[in-house]
């Protein structure tokens, strides 16, 4: 168990590990904040930029139970901002939807060995050149690229592979 604290608004959902989909609120910050024992943490933050998120990672690096970051709808995290999560590597689920994100910003995600699920929808500035850093995560069983208008079938067709739903629709 690793105690943590942030001076963010974020909201932790937890669930026992390797509970499918059973995240349930657990706590809201800003806070000190104990996960309990044999749960994985969610952590969601909204109305964050760059900075906020940087913040965020340094708070939660050296927490083993956080297994999700939902980031959704932060349209103000850029390419930049996203580099501080390569230090997450503990995360198996991240979701990026609608944020204000490029196909080079998702380069420093490739350090993410234990990712299973990535949620890409909506990011409206991801072509099919941004996709490749997909083939490294080799843990990757869902990727949702739901409203992604600039990738192509022909760029979805170089990532696919056995073992990984691509959501497009």
């Amino acid at each position: 168990m690793t105690k943590f604290s942030s001076a963010l608004p974020i909201m932790i959902y937890d669930r026992p590990a390797a509970s499918p989909d059973m995240w349930l609120e657990f706590e809201r910050g800003p806070g000190y904040f104990d996960p309990r024992p044999g749960y994985e943490i969610n952590v969601r933050l909204q109305y964050a930029d760059d900075r906020s998120l940087a913040q965020l990672v340094e708070d939660l690096v050296a927490v083993p139970e956080l297994a999700f970051l939902n980031l959704s709808e932060n349209r103000k995290i850029t390419d930049k901002g996203l580099t501080a999560l390569s230090a997450l590597k503990q995360l198996k689920g991240l979701n990026l939807s609608s944020c204000d994100i490029s196909g080079e910003g998702l380069t420093p995600l490739s350090a993410l060995s234990n990712m299973e699920h990535l949620d890409l929808s909506y990011c409206n500035r991801i072509a099919d050149p941004g996709l490749r850093m997909v083939k490294s995560l080799r843990q990757l069983t869902f990727l949702d690229l739901q409203g992604c208008v600039k990738i192509t079938r022909a760029g979805i067709s170089k990532i696919e592979r056995r073992g990984l739903v691509i959501h497009v629709k």
